[in-house]
């Protein structure tokens, strides 16, 4: 098996040709959830199949954080997203922290999470606050 490099490394919950979130949704009462859960949280089934979940939402909160690992540029922000499914995901946000506000609408985008040790930007999702019309 060859290791992938770290400008291959996405994560399965948002595969490139998807126009959102990889996320799991249970037949039993179609409940969703993010990442794919085993069992159910709603009515603890373990029919639960692949669904692929709205790239838009709203923000729920956010903050700000001043001091990171290294590899994490300070200052980021994380923000929690309520999706129209009912799941609520938790991501970094894009753009100037000074610009975010709770209630605002938002997309996942691929975004630049941190940098790997041999230097290469890691892929990850991101939230980005959509552009006030």
């Amino acid at each position: 098996m060859v290791a992938a490099t770290a400008q291959e490394r996405t994560p399965p919950e948002m595969e490139e040709t998807s126009s959102g979130l990889q996320g799991g949704q249970c037949l039993s009462c179609r409940a969703f959830s993010f990442p794919c859960a085993l069992i159910c949280s709603e009515c603890l089934s373990e029919d639960i199949v692949s669904a692929e979940l709205s790239s838009d939402g709203v923000l729920y909160a956010y903050s700000v954080v001043h001091q990171a690992p290294a590899g994490w540029p300070v200052p980021y922000a994380l923000g929690y997203v309520d999706l129209r499914e009912g799941v609520r995901v938790l991501a970094h946000l894009e753009g100037p922290a000074g610009e975010l506000r709770s209630g605002a609408s938002v997309r996942f985008v691929s975004g630049h999470g941190r940098t790997a040790p041999d230097g290469a930007p890691l892929v990850t999702f991101a939230i980005s606050q959509e552009e006030q019309l």
